[in-house]
């Protein structure tokens, strides 16, 4: 049975999506500046970039452990605490979860120190030693800076962790940055300079954690003291916090762990297959030091905040039993997703070239062994493709939470890194060499999109068929790839590509043509909606320039089929 919701529950809707757009905004912001910091960095390190990836990709999944699972599952216990007025139990768990986290942190941070050395060192990359024992006591501060995260999440404060994380992303930059600066005039071996580029992240970490005690202590005495009912023991709220936080944890590690495997199988993989070491070296830093960081920004910063946006809208929906309105939410957010991810594969793979040009030219003038652009553009291409099922894989994720089947992810991203996994091993000891490494991506992904649909459309009533969401989407995007590409090759015979101006004039004429020639297709082959393109990123502003004006409700789902 279908209930309208009530004013209340719209009004928690509304502050959901207002939470969601803080953290969405603050994101996107941490993913520009990480950008930045990246790019001046590449091209001090030339060649040498694998150095700083390495140690970087063991700080990146260990990242994302403590910024989802544990957090969330703070915030799901706070939040229930602070509805029912027990504040003390809330402060409680945030005392329990401190101390549980810097056992956590600090065994990790020893564990690590411990295993950088052997463990680099066996997968190749002995260089990045040093960059490994700078970042490792990250591991403790992101800790309790996790704790603090979901204490305030739960809470419905998103700012103190907006801004802890802009501290971090701009000392990331300001100071890791100017180190490596420092090291190369001073003339440090790269393996120093790549420790000295990371250590930004460490004092950004131990600096924002500052923050969160200051924050924390300045407004303790704001907060009403509540009731402490139902008092739990410290070792139930510690079972109740790891039980919480597992499967998101997992799950969202999982996705990362893709780029730890990178560490550990491309250069070694190449070695075997009867690459030089140097080389082998090259290769990796060519294919995980540009192509990957430009793939992944625009699913970052596009689709990842959509998918944010769209949980407590299906959740709000199914609380009220509001069936048809989650089934809606459910299939636009598909939609949209796959709206904006088509052409961000489409417009990427017909211009990698003069994309990574502007980036990364003076990189790869450093590379001796092997054609790093030639390299890194064939391989975003092959990644372009992975924007599509990252686009399902993020906002599906999204959705089985909202519907309670939180286990799901977990096996659908689980069983992707481990087709990924055994695709790389023999994939960079064939002729596919460096290759292979993107194709695994695009298999992992892939794997992933395919189950999380399958379990989308068993566990819910929503019309998912494949082809009315993305049929005429995906023949609007090879409309736009067929065009820019054609563009861009004609660009380049009469226009020289290979400095910064020349690539920024094709990638800009290109990139108008091809969204244009998207647009357009959309509108004639009416394969967008009102509702869905006030989904968009500023879609509600787009549709005032529209006939029509305003969105109309109820807008005629099929049209957009």
């Amino acid at each position: 049975m279908n209930r309208n919701p009530t004013d209340g529950q719209k009004k928690r809707t509304t502050n959901f999506v207002i939470e969601a757009g803080i953290i969405s905004i603050s994101s996107f912001l941490v993913k520009v500046i990480g950008v930045l910091f990246k790019i001046p960095l590449a091209n001090l390190l030339g060649e040498h970039m694998g150095s700083f990836t390495a140690a970087y990709s063991l700080y990146a999944m260990i990242y994302m452990i403590s910024t989802c699972g544990l957090p969330v599952a703070i915030s799901r216990m706070v939040s229930a605490s602070a509805e029912k007025g027990r504040e003390k139990e809330a402060t409680r768990i945030l005392r329990v979860s401190l101390i549980a986290f810097v056992i956590i942190g600090a065994l990790a941070t020893g564990i690590m120190m411990l295993l950088a050395k052997p463990f680099l060192g066996a997968t190749e990359h002995a260089e990045s030693v040093s960059a490994a024992y700078v970042i490792a006591p990250s591991l403790l501060f992101v800790c309790v800076v996790s704790a603090f995260r979901g204490y305030y999440q739960g809470l419905r404060n998103m700012y103190p962790t907006a801004i802890g994380q802009l501290i971090e992303a701009v000392l990331k930059f300001g100071l890791g940055l100017g180190a490596t600066v420092w090291a190369a005039r001073r003339g440090l071996s790269p393996a120093v300079q790549a420790a000295c580029a990371i250590s930004g992240i460490t004092v950004g970490i131990l600096l924002e954690m500052v923050m969160l005690f200051i924050y924390r202590l300045a407004t303790r005495s704001r907060r009403p003291a509540g009731t402490d009912d139902a008092k739990e023991k410290v070792s139930v709220i510690t079972a109740r916090v790891l039980l919480i936080a597992f499967p998101a944890t997992v799950t969202s590690s999982a996705l990362y762990l893709s780029n730890f495997l990178d560490t550990i199988l491309i250069k070694s993989g190449l070695i075997a297959g009867g690459i030089a070491e140097r080389t082998a070296d090259n290769l990796y830093s060519a294919y995980t030091s540009y192509p990957t960081a430009v793939a992944d920004l625009l699913p970052s910063t596009l689709i990842y905040p959509l998918a944010i946006s769209i949980l407590p809208a299906v959740s709000a929906a199914l609380a009220v039993r509001n069936t048809d309105g989650a089934n809606k939410y459910i299939r636009q957010s598909l939609r949209v997703s796959l709206l904006i991810g088509l052409p961000c594969c489409a417009l990427l793979a017909a211009t990698a070239p003069s994309a990574l040009t502007i980036l990364y030219r003076d990189a790869f003038l450093k590379y001796e062994q092997i054609d790093a652009l030639a390299v890194s553009a064939n391989a975003l291409r092959i990644l372009s493709v992975g924007i599509i099922f990252m686009a399902v894989v993020s906002t599906g994720n999204a959705l089985l939470n909202a519907i309670g089947k939180i286990w799901l992810p977990l096996v659908s991203v689980l069983s992707g890194v481990f087709v990924l996994a055994l695709v790389e091993f023999f994939g960079v000891r064939s002729p596919l060499g460096i290759y292979a490494a993107p194709a695994a991506s695009i298999v992992c992904y892939g794997l992933a999109a395919v189950l999380n649909w399958i379990f989308l459309k068993k566990h819910t009533t929503a019309d998912l068929s494949v082809l009315r969401i993305a049929g005429k989407p995906f023949l609007c995007a090879a409309a736009a790839f067929g065009a820019s590409f054609g563009a861009h090759a004609l660009l380049s015979a009469v226009i020289d590509g290979s400095g910064r101006i020349g690539a920024a004039v094709i990638l800009f004429l290109c990139g108008i043509l091809g969204v244009a020639v998207y647009a357009a297709a959309l509108w004639l082959t009416k394969g967008i909606t009102r509702e869905e393109i006030a989904l968009l990123p500023f879609g509600k502003k787009l549709l005032r320039l529209l006939p029509g004006g305003k969105t109309e409700s109820g807008d005629g789902e099929e049209s957009g089929s």
